[in-house]
C-alpha cells in the first residue's frame, strides 16, 4: 500500500523535499514508517526526528490524515493516508 509522507519547516529543508509516496506493507504502524523514513535520509532528517532511543523527538509533531498521534500510541497504516511531520517554529 501507499501513503504519503509530508515534511513542513526545518523537516523539509533536511528532507530535501516537502513530501514523498513510500510503498509500505499492510498493518506497517506509523512509528515504524518515520523510524524508516529517517535511516533512509539519514542526518540531519534523523537526528532532528529521533531522539537516541528511537523515539519521536518531544518537539516533532506527528499527524496522520489530519489526527493528531502521540508516538507512544501504536497507530496502523492505511492505504493513502497522508503523514504530516512538522518542527514547531520559534522567534520573534
Amino acid at each position: 500500500m501507499q501513503v504519503t509522507i509530508e515534511f513542513a519547516a526545518q523537516l523539509k529543508r533536511a528532507a530535501g523535499t516537502a513530501a514523498e509516496t513510500i510503498d509500505v506493507e499492510t498493518g506497517c504502524a506509523v512509528q515504524e514508517l518515520v523510524a524508516e523514513v529517517a535511516e533512509r535520509h539519514g542526518d540531519p532528517l534523523s537526528g532532528l526526528l529521533l531522539g537516541a532511543d528511537g523515539a519521536l523527538h518531544p518537539s516533532i509533531l506527528l499527524f496522520v490524515s489530519d489526527e493528531q498521534v502521540r508516538w507512544e500510541t501504536p497507530r496502523a497504516l492505511c492505504d493513502n493516508d497522508v503523514v504530516t511531520l512538522l518542527s514547531p517554529i520559534s522567534g520573534g
